[in-house]
Formats: C-alpha cells, sequence, structure tokens
C-alpha cells in the first residue's frame, strides 16, 4: 500500500504538470494507493513555478511544501533566493487557494539575525502558517557553496553554538505555545498535519526512491 508521494530534491515543480500527472499513474500502476494517499511537491515562490501550482494539483498533487527560507529581502538576497517576501507571500495565497495543505521553510540562525530578530519573523511566519512549518538551523557543510565561501572569510555575523542553541530552544517553545510542536527535530505541525513523508523517514519505514542518476566507473 503507497501511502506517500513526495517530489523533492532539486526543483521538481520546473516539471510540467503533466510530467507529475505521469509519475503519479506510473506509481499507481505498480502499487496500490491508499484511500487518503499524500502527494508533496516541493516548489519556490518563484513567478514561474505558481504559474504551475493549479496544474499540480489538476495533476494529483495535495500537499505544497515551499521554500521561502526567510521573511525579508535583505537575507533572502545572502542566501541566494531567488524571489523575494512579495513573491513568497503571493505564493503562499495562491497555494492555500490550490492546495489542502501546504508548509513552508524557512531557515534561521542566519548572518547578524538577533534572537528577537528570529522571534518576530518565527511569530510571523506562524501567523501565515496553515498547518506545518519546516524550520531549518543554518549549517555550514563543507564540499558546498557556503562551506567555500565561509573558509574563506566570506560569512560574517554567523552567530555563536550558545546563540544558534538558544534560537532553537526557542523555537521549539514558540511553535508549541502556538499549537505546532515539533514532531522530529525540524518539522512542526498542528495535530494530525504532520508529514507522513517525514514520518516515514522518522519511523524508518519502507521507502523506494526514483529518479534520474548516474554511477561512477
Amino acid at each position: 500500500m503507497l501511502n506517500s508521494i513526495f517530489f523533492g530534491g532539486g526543483t521538481p515543480s520546473l516539471m510540467e504538470p503533466e510530467t507529475v500527472a505521469a509519475v503519479i499513474e506510473a506509481a499507481r500502476s505498480h502499487w496500490q494507493f491508499a484511500n487518503d494517499i499524500e502527494i508533496t511537491l516541493e516548489a519556490n515562490p518563484t513567478s514561474v513555478e505558481m504559474g504551475r501550482f493549479r496544474g499540480f494539483a489538476d495533476a494529483g498533487v495535495n500537499r505544497l511544501s515551499m521554500g521561502v527560507q526567510a521573511l525579508n529581502d535583505a537575507d533572502l538576497a545572502k542566501l541566494g533566493r531567488m524571489h523575494s517576501v512579495a513573491e513568497a507571500r503571493a505564493a503562499f495565497d495562491i497555494a492555500r487557494a490550490c492546495f489542502d495543505r501546504i508548509s513552508f521553510d524557512l531557515i534561521y540562525a542566519r548572518q547578524d539575525q538577533s534572537r528577537e530578530d528570529w522571534r518576530r519573523e518565527l511569530s510571523e511566519a506562524l501567523s501565515m502558517a496553515a498547518d506545518h512549518l519546516s524550520l531549518y538551523q543554518l549549517t555550514i557543510e563543507p564540499g558546498t557553496a557556503f562551506g567555500a565561501r565561509h573558509a574563506k572569510g566570506g560569512l560574517k555575523g554567523l552567530p555563536d553554538d550558545d546563540n544558534a542553541a538558544d534560537m532553537y530552544l526557542e523555537t521549539q517553545d514558540i511553535c508549541a505555545a502556538a499549537g505546532m510542536p515539533a514532531y522530529e527535530v525540524s518539522n512542526h505541525a498542528a495535530k494530525g498535519a504532520e508529514s507522513r513523508h517525514n514520518l516515514i523517514y522518522w519511523r524508518q519505514g519502507d521507502w523506494a526512491a526514483v529518479g534520474p542518476g548516474r554511477t561512477a566507473a
């Protein structure tokens, strides 16, 4: 029984809705679908992707996860995002009209972000959120663009470990008080709105990964 399909990795919302529909039908030909199957697609709030939202819903997607990342334009630019806060809000409004369930992502512990800055932004996000938020602490990993920039001293103003830890703890308290407690490390949801796909991973359930790839010789 197939309980969840998750279109993620890269930017799956750049696919045409007809392609998404074809993948869903291919999955249906191999597995029996649960009556309440959760079909999530990740998207960015750019005008190109917004224009496809209704088509994705018609194709069978019933949950959208948007990569908003920040609610101020200066930090979006620092994160290398291609959208503005105004576009993110417009995309969220369109998504609410198209999908029963919506989540969006934010990144915290960003450059020059104080705990008070994050509290205000998180409160704003909670006022927008439908039923789910993914809240990720910025981490700098080697082998990434941010890792290379950090190694060259290009990421000034990152919070120290103690401040980042305090932001994490405050995030848990604020979200819980708002009725969206954490159900795993970075994901918060109203009761019954937890991502089924996330829970399958978290509980070590069975899953199948499908997509283009290559192997080294």
